[in-house]
């Protein structure tokens, strides 16, 4: 073989030996951005259901708790509760009604489940409030401590979906609920203030009636 053609085999291995690293530094590159968005997306799914499982606190300016003090002295928030203070809306038929403790029943007993959870943190029962929920809620969720009577009104309910779950002869569904309580001490809930945040609510109805809490997703973004 000659000089020449020598000198042309040795440019065309050099040259293969160039494009094979550039292969191989692009694959490298590759794999390390893949590594790195898998990475960032691993952080925002933990912060994400960190979220979901503790309450998101906002440093609002609560008013003194008064665990002595009967709400349904208080003039203002009569005047709030006045009227029905409770909204129902059924998102399969966009019809949206007034309910109380008494009429809820007839929205069925889900709704009347909601409403009574409702009252249970108006009442300040602690106690009631934190046995509508399920060993699967406390998995990740601590019960409430103790609270005062609260001021809560402009509720809205919504009922989203539903499935029946063959294997364990239940129905799950989900609720969008929403209120405000008027003069918030944070004994009750520390991520709202004066304003509002949408909470979803998984439910389980089982045949014989019950009916529990199995988990709680709040959107933490607040409405005024």
């Amino acid at each position: 073989m000659k000089k020449t053609e020598l000198s042309k085999t040795e440019t065309t291995a050099d040259s293969s030996r160039k494009k094979a690293k550039k292969i191989l530094i692009i694959i490298i590159l590759s794999i390390v951005g893949v590594m790195a968005v898998l990475g960032i997306a691993s952080v925002i799914i933990d912060t994400v259901t960190k979220n979901d499982k503790k309450e998101f606190e906002v440093d609002y300016n609560f008013y003194p708790a008064d665990y002595e003090e009967n709400i349904f002295e208080n003039e203002r928030y009569l005047a709030l509760i006045a009227e029905e203070f409770i909204k129902y809306t059924d998102s399969a038929t966009n019809v949206t009604v007034g309910i109380d403790k008494e009429s809820a029943y007839e929205q069925g007993i889900e709704v009347q489940f909601i409403v009574d959870m409702l009252y249970d943190a108006i009442n300040g029962d602690h106690e009631a409030y934190n046995a509508r929920f399920s060993d699967t809620y406390y998995e990740d969720h601590l019960p409430k401590e103790r609270f005062t009577m609260q001021k809560i009104y402009d509720v809205n309910i919504t009922y989203v979906s539903s499935e029946k779950i063959s294997d364990g002869n239940y129905t799950k569904s989900i609720y969008c609920i929403e209120y405000k309580i008027y003069e918030n001490n944070g004994t009750f809930r520390r991520d709202i203030g004066d304003g509002s945040k949408k909470q979803y609510f998984t439910l389980s109805t089982y045949s014989d009636g019950t009916i529990l809490v199995d988990g709680v997703s709040t959107v933490n973004i607040a409405k005024k």
